[in-house]
């Protein structure tokens, strides 16, 4: 790929400080829990509020194809399951807005999108063409090799604009049908939209978001509003098994809202995770913080302390009551680092900012993966897009410039495609760590943060080192202890901006050849990096 630079071999010779004196991680013989590969997956938004129109945007509005340079980047990726069109949005609108030819209508061609929440708003509405649909994503999930995941619209019962049993046949059974069934009907109308052959899709999701849906938020829930949803959600998930037996769904379990649904029904439950939020004022000890009197070392310090950190380790940690209260594998359908600066709090963003929340995103990937023993799916928002930070792939709507990665997409695929389905745990000695006394929304404060965040990783053939340096200008040299021997060369994959033609996108990924002389192998991390070094066993 043309971003990713040559090569380097390096002889890395350590002789001070003492091995005694540097910061050691231990492996351990057994691995701890099978990591999902599934965990890598990306969102492919249909997005309808704040000018940004998301998957829309992979196709090239002057010649109606999809763009080669996103193919490229989404292929390296290698993104496992890919999660569409919603979102907020897909609970206020049916499916088959999202294809032609749909009969009970009387539509010859789907309508464009827009802000379906609240159609008779003029701000904030966005309206895009709509030249992502069904059969276009189904197309570009095979040219790049991803599992669908589609997000049925549970809305219309929920809020009894259809009747439930309704609801679950029309926006439920008959999109399964559409995309699974082999001849009938559905197959008839997919094959006169330009599909003969099944979709095949695997994995469905019922709802989006329904613990914000009006009316359902925890301080207003009633018993009424949670036996309906409760029966909404089964009737789902029974008309469109019966619709396809294989599929595999999964429904809503944070704040407790799956407790009433029979649990044989689904496969998965889900919560969702983004930090910090709006950040528009420092706080310390629950009082703001002039802004004159702190640097933006600090800011940094506080800002890749993501998502929370576990108070023994320094280590970055997943924490939601799902993970405790809900039995059985989690599914994270949506997830990122997701922020922007507001007011003075501006003064101090980094200069550098889509690393830095490519630093944070990989925050959030690292405990993410220490919770890999229950959560089995995981879908990085939001995949391609126009205008939102926490976008993988930039793309420029007017097309006079061409797509391009940001960190948090990288960081995430170069996971993907380096890391073992062992994890293991460490034993850690001499570790560089830190106090952050900020908040920032919702980070913050930590007595101790680690300043090199690390999971180690394997399969049959390599051990990996997945490594976080959250250090803004300290190179750090560190120490790996393995169960078993390792080639003394080693490859190396940085993502960093040390390299002159990164510096205007945020980041780029280096590979570094070297070979270590000591009796265990020694790594150095370059300062606000994340790295992941792949170790041969012998």
């Amino acid at each position: 790929m043309k971003y990713l630079l040559t090569p380097l071999l390096l002889l890395i010779n350590c002789t001070t400080p003492t091995e005694t004196t540097l910061p050691v991680y231990t492996v351990s013989a057994e691995p701890e829990f099978q990591l999902d590969p599934r965990l890598f997956g990306g969102f492919f938004e249909k997005a309808t509020w704040n000018g940004e129109i998301g998957s829309d945007a992979a196709i090239s509005r002057q010649t109606g194809e999809l763009l080669p340079e996103v193919v490229e980047y989404v292929q390296w990726m290698n993104v496992p399951t890919l999660r569409y069109p919603g979102g907020t949005a897909i609970d206020y609108y049916p499916w088959y807005y999202l294809i032609d030819r749909y009969p009970r209508t009387g539509q010859t061609r789907r309508p464009p999108n827009r802000h379906w929440r609240e159609p008779g708003k003029t701000k904030d509405v966005v309206t895009s063409d709509g030249r992502m649909g069904l059969h276009e994503f189904i197309d570009f999930c095979r040219a790049v090799g991803t599992e669908p995941l589609l997000v049925a619209n549970l809305g219309d019962a929920f809020y009894e604009k259809r009747d439930i049993e309704t609801a679950a046949r029309e926006l439920g059974a008959e999109w399964v049908r559409y995309c699974n069934d082999v001849e009938g009907e559905w197959a008839d109308l997919r094959a006169a939209n330009g599909h003969h052959q099944p979709f095949n899709v695997k994995y469905f999701q019922i709802g989006n978001e329904t613990w914000l849906f009006d009316g359902y938020a925890p301080d207003e829930r009633t018993g009424e509003a949670a036996e309906r949803y409760a029966d909404a959600t089964e009737a789902y998930a029974r008309a469109m098994r019966a619709a396809d037996p294989s599929i595999e769904l999964i429904i809503d379990g944070m704040e407790g809202l799956s407790k009433n649904v029979d649990p044989a029904l689904v496969d998965y439950q889900t919560f969702h995770a983004y930090a910090p939020w709006g950040i528009g004022e420092y706080r310390r000890d629950d009082a703001a913080v002039p802004v004159d009197s702190l640097n933006k070392n600090e800011v940094w310090n506080a800002l890749v302390a993501a998502p929370s950190i576990d108070p023994e380790t320094g280590f970055s940690q997943i924490v939601d009551a799902t993970l405790d209260s809900v039995m059985g594998p989690l599914a994270v359908t949506e997830w990122n680092f997701n922020t922007w600066f507001m007011g003075d709090a501006k003064q101090l963003r980094p200069d550098n900012q889509l690393l830095a929340y490519g630093i944070g995103a990989a925050g959030f990937l690292h405990g993410l993966m220490r919770r890999g023993d229950r959560i089995k799916i995981a879908n990085q928002s939001m995949l391609v897009g126009t205008g939102w930070n926490i976008t993988s792939i930039r793309v420029d709507t007017t097309e006079t410039e061409r797509p391009v990665f940001y960190p948090s997409g990288l960081l995430t695929g170069l996971y993907s495609r380096e890391h073992g389905t062992n994890f293991h745990a460490l034993n850690v000695q001499n570790a560089h760590s830190y106090e952050n006394s900020l908040q920032l929304n919702g980070m913050g404060p930590h007595p101790k943060v680690a300043e090199q965040d690390v999971i180690v990783t394997s399969d049959a053939e390599h051990y990996y080192a997945h490594i976080i340096n959250r250090s803004f200008d300290q190179e750090r040299e560190l120490v790996f202890q393995f169960p078993d021997p390792v080639d003394r060369d080693v490859e190396m994959f940085t993502i960093s901006d040390h390299v002159e033609s990164s510096r205007s996108r945020g980041a780029a990924l280096d590979t570094i050849q070297y070979r270590f002389v000591e009796p265990h192998p020694h790594v150095y991390v370059l300062p606000r990096s994340v790295s992941v070094i792949r170790f041969d066993r012998k």
